[in-house]
């Protein structure tokens, strides 16, 4: 009897947390299942979701670049003293002189991207440099048939750097904010370090924070 009632009292001792854990759980998970919502939206609206550097800043940045980019007499120029070639650009550093992080790759990649649709302009894969350079060491190895090997000495070569900066001035008084972004590129030859084309656009963004009650 003694037997049967220490088991019956260790029985209560531990089921009853036991018990609130998976209650405590389960609500938790239910809370977390109902609370949840969410919906496709346009990527090619502008919005303003907070006062720091996003996507809509990223691609009107670029809009403005490849505009100055194609529009200037740089292209013509190389085209006429290269025989009609389209000159090839690599992409070099892009300085981010903010306090925030931002994907400084993003702009550069949205503004190569259009460059190359353009067909004015070429560019090359300088990030992969390394991994080609390792493909054709594998290839001139024999464990690849001969008439597929890749060989070195056929790449081109970069006729321009393309760099840029992007830098903030913020401003706050009176509950108003002001964030004035500003974005530098510019294209380098680098036989002669001449820079041959340059622009600097900005965006200013203004917000004003609401005080509870107000």
């Amino acid at each position: 009897m003694k037997f049967f009632l220490k088991i019956h009292n260790f029985r209560k001792a531990y089921s009853c947390p036991l018990v609130s854990w998976v209650c405590a759980f389960s609500l938790a998970g239910l809370a977390c299942c109902t609370s949840f919502s969410g919906n496709y939206s346009d990527p090619d609206k502008i919005e303003i979701v907070n006062d720091k550097w996003n996507e809509s800043d990223a691609r009107l940045i670029s809009e403005r670049m490849i505009k100055s980019a194609l529009s200037k007499p740089w292209v013509l120029q190389w085209a006429g003293e290269h025989k009609g070639n389209k000159p090839f650009i690599l992409l070099d550093d892009f300085e981010n002189r903010t306090s925030e992080q931002i994907d400084t790759k993003a702009i550069f990649e949205a503004t190569r991207n259009e460059l190359i649709n353009s067909g004015k302009i070429r560019f090359l894969d300088g990030a992969s440099r390394k991994k080609i350079l390792e493909e054709y060491r594998y290839q001139a190895s024999g464990t690849v048939r001969p008439n597929t090997a890749k060989k070195a000495g056929n790449q081109f070569g970069a006729d321009f750097f393309l760099v840029g900066a992007i830098s903030s001035i913020v401003a706050e008084q009176d509950g108003y904010k002001t964030v004035t972004y500003q974005v530098e590129m510019r294209l380098t030859n680098i036989e002669t370090s001449e820079i041959v084309w340059t622009e600097v656009e900005k965006i200013k963004k203004q917000f004003r924070r609401s005080r509870f009650g107000s």
